[in-house]
């Protein structure tokens, strides 16, 4: 009886360890990291590995992240599906340079038009004039 008791337990245990890996692979699903060698002109490898990273989503999530790093932190691309957003910046932890209105299609539509190796000064020019027309709406960050 006792040994059925701890036969039991373990196995709980077990369980519970494998669900709460599961849990934590689903729930840091929506954020991947880029390296790269040098954060000069890799904004527009971190629009395309987020492009994919959309693209490839088993399911629709609240937001997809993007961190591109370099010795530091390069930039960061962060997409809202369900208001249709795009924010991009420098540092997480500084706020949001910028935000644009975007659906997924217009997001596939950039990324595979811009040169992977755009900067972060010719993408933040270009997400600029964009924003003039198409603003971000407004929404809590989470």
């Amino acid at each position: 009886m006792i040994l059925n008791v701890l036969k039991g337990f373990i196995l709980g245990f077990f369980i519970f360890i494998f669900a709460t890996f599961l849990w934590h692979l689903v729930d840091t699903s929506h954020i991947k990291t880029l390296r790269v060698k040098n954060c000069k002109g890799a904004a527009g490898q971190g629009l395309k590995a987020l492009s994919a990273l959309v693209k490839d989503s088993w399911f629709q999530r609240k937001h997809n992240d993007i961190q591109v790093l370099s010795d530091g932190q390069c930039m960061f691309f962060m997409f809202y599906q369900n208001p249709g957003a795009l924010y991009f910046g420098q540092e997480m932890t500084s706020g949001y340079d910028i935000g644009v209105a975007m659906t997924t299609t217009e997001l596939h539509q950039m990324a595979d038009t811009i040169s992977p190796n755009t900067d972060f000064q010719k993408m933040l020019d270009y997400l600029a004039v964009r924003a003039k027309t198409y603003p971000a709406p407004a929404h809590e960050f989470q």
